[in-house]
């Protein structure tokens, strides 16, 4: 991790990798071309085979600079192609002139395909072994019919010897070509790298290695590692064994990493700005099988699925039909036996799980997704809208799947692909449009009309149950409402959504009480009856009116018929309850409140027996209704006295 000189990134730097058929040359051509031995193991060089990825810095005469992956050709280790694959921004397909195109010159190309690598260059390599030049045109044809309906149809095919020189610096005259027209689209998006190394080395500690996919890191930026969600500290960072402040999309990058093991970061992590990857165990996805499949993909079969430098084990779950034919794209689920990271618009490739070999791949179009079975039938149909759709339908999109439990700000950022510019655009458009409501404009929490009414026909349920249960009431207060929806809603949350309700006329609201429009509440003439009679004992008791046990008595109810007439009488503001067995009638409350505040009026302060004495009753009513006075912040406690508290107010 030391260097003498500062690395100054070219305006467009990116990835070109290799690809093509074990012993075509890969390896040679690209030390022809930089003077890299990209054959970093033992085995490699006993062996003659590359077995891992090989990385080499290329520079133009231009100063354009460019990081070159080497990858392995063999069958057994596409693996770890498809690792170096991961972030390549064009291809350097290779085929050897004397042997032409093989399983795997076929394999790597549809897996670049599949990955949606842009542009690339075509090397026909050790033409110096090739006596009849004829047939480096025969090999010309096969390659360009090879490559009919690909990204590289119309890709330069150069006839090169990494032996006597023949064809280099055309090949590097169209590096320059891609160099000079390639802008990296992703640069202003947050930072995110693929590992694809992870080492120590003496003096430093933990080196990882990877493509910088996305945005740009500066050492003294946050850096969170996925799927383990670990802040991680960065000591120093390189680019191509040189010094430099900062890497951005395009360049390999070699980050130092602090107080953490090699063991504990590997290839298949990611190092990425906080809260941009989204973490699980389930991706929506658009998959497409490949023509040359040997066999339909059945519904939940097991797969190897290559996301990022990650591989991993599951099942794929296919959302239309049971089967999906070669040639043929489905929307599915895929299933992982571990846990993975990634966001909308990541691409995937496929392989068999035994015997491995490459079937399909596609774009991962819902991270982390809901698991609502009400959404299942329309499932398909939403997700092409949300892979296809313009900006403003793929964010409707992204909040519609995630049902009622909404999305937040920096989620959807992951969920929708769109830039931060873009986001608020069309989230303001979405509002004014009534499309979505926003919850919380502090949390930036949003939600889907659709869903919306959903709550909106749930707390018709609650309150149509809740008036054939208490036809007498006017309806629900605003925390027994509250106290349904807390489960899934902040407070302020709930608040906004009850006024949403409200403003739509799905509920009414009277006074503190929430109601459907066609209640209107209903009391028998026995209960009417009854109450009658229990507010005129009350009155009648004055200051010192009767306890339950003694009103119930007199009234000539069981518990649990009193009990049920005096919770009436309480919600409908006939009584206010001071104690459990103490209830007196709001004209009385009052009295004993405007005698109070007389009081006050001439002294500072007063204590239980001044208060018993002022309304002449016992200790134990004054003591009940000064706590109850103190309960509503009429009076305060102090020590054994009360002073005056919002009494007052009520002069106003």
């Amino acid at each position: 991790m030391s260097g003498v000189k500062e690395l100054i990134p070219s305006s467009n730097p990116f990835v070109i990798g290799t690809s093509g058929h074990i012993d075509h040359g890969k390896t040679t051509l690209v030390k022809a071309l930089t003077g890299v031995d990209t054959d970093r193991f033992a085995e490699e060089k006993i062996r003659g085979i590359t077995i891992d990825l090989g990385f080499a810095h290329y520079e133009d005469e231009l100063g354009n600079h460019m990081a070159i992956v080497d990858v392995p050709g063999h069958e057994k280790f596409v693996h770890n192609m498809l690792a170096g694959a991961a972030g390549m921004d064009a291809v350097l397909l290779v085929v050897a002139a004397d042997e032409g195109v093989m399983p795997q010159t076929r394999e790597h190309l549809n897996i670049c395909n599949l990955l949606n690598i842009k542009s690339g260059i075509v090397a026909l390599t050790r033409v110096d072994l090739v006596e009849d030049r004829e047939m480096v045109e025969l090999c010309k044809e096969e390659v360009s019919t090879l490559l009919k309906g690909t990204f590289m149809e119309y890709a330069p095919v150069i006839p090169v010897s990494a032996v006597t020189g023949e064809g280099l610096n055309h090949l590097r005259d169209e590096f320059a070509k891609i160099a000079k027209k390639f802008v990296h689209p992703e640069i202003e998006k947050p930072f995110r790298l693929y590992v694809d190394r992870s080492f120590t080395l003496k003096g430093f500690g933990t080196v990882v290695t990877g493509t910088v996919l996305t945005g740009s890191l500066s050492q003294d930026q946050e850096v969170v590692q996925y799927p383990q969600s670990r802040e991680i500290r960065i000591r120093g960072m390189q680019s191509h064994g040189i010094k430099v402040k900062e890497v951005q999309a395009g360049q390999r990058a070699a980050l130092n990493l602090a107080g953490i093991a090699k063991e504990e970061i590997q290839r298949g992590n990611q190092l990425a700005k906080p809260e941009s990857l989204l973490t699980g165990y389930m991706i929506n996805a658009s998959l497409s099988l490949l023509k040359d499949a040997p066999t339909p993909l059945k519904n939940r079969t097991r797969v190897r699925l290559h996301l990022g430098t990650q591989e991993l084990i599951g099942r794929i779950v296919l959302l239309e039909g049971e089967s999906l034919s070669p040639g043929e794209t489905a929307m599915v689920q895929f299933r992982s036996e571990s846990i993975l990271s990634g966001k909308y618009g990541d691409r995937f490739i496929i392989r068999s799980f035994s015997p491995m070999y490459t079937i399909g791949g596609g774009t991962l179009i819902d991270p982390s997704p809901s698991k609502s079975r009400r959404l299942q039938q329309e499932l398909p149909e939403r997700l092409r809208r949300l892979m296809d759709g313009d900006e403003y339908v793929r964010s409707e999109e992204v909040i519609y799947l995630r049902s009622v439990r909404g999305i937040v700000y920096s989620e959807f950022q992951i969920r929708s692909g769109l830039s931060d510019k873009e986001c608020s655009k069309n989230l303001q458009l979405l509002q004014k449009n009534g499309q979505i409501l926003c919850l919380d404009s502090i949390a930036s929490r949003y939600l889907h009309v659709d869903h919306v009414k959903r709550v909106g026909d749930f707390i018709s349920r609650v309150l149509k149950i809740h008036h054939q249960k208490f036809p007498d009431r006017e309806g629900m207060t605003h925390a027994e409402l509250a106290g349904k929806l807390s489960l899934i809603f902040s407070e302020k949350e709930v608040e906004n959504l009850i006024k949403y309700l409200c403003d739509a006329d799905m509920i009414l609201q009277q006074d503190k009480y929430f109601y459907l429009e066609d209640h209107q509440a209903k009391i028998s003439q026995t209960r009417q009856d009854g109450l009658t009679n229990c507010l005129e004992l009350i009155s009648k008791g004055g200051f010192q009116p009767m306890r339950k046990t003694r009103l119930l008595e007199e009234m000539g109810l069981n518990e649990k018929d009193g009990v049920e007439l005096l919770k009436f009488a309480t919600h409908s503001k006939r009584l206010v309850r001071i104690s459990e067995d103490l209830h007196y009638n709001p004209e009385q409350i009052e009295k004993i409140l405007e005698i109070l505040l007389g009081f006050f009026k001439k002294n500072p302060d007063i204590n239980v027996i001044q208060f018993k004495e002022l309304l002449n009753v016992s200790r134990k009513y004054a003591i009940d209704l000064l706590e109850y006075f103190d309960s509503q912040r009429f009076t305060i406690r102090k020590d054994n006295f009360r002073v005056p508290g919002k009494i007052f107010d009520l002069e106003n």
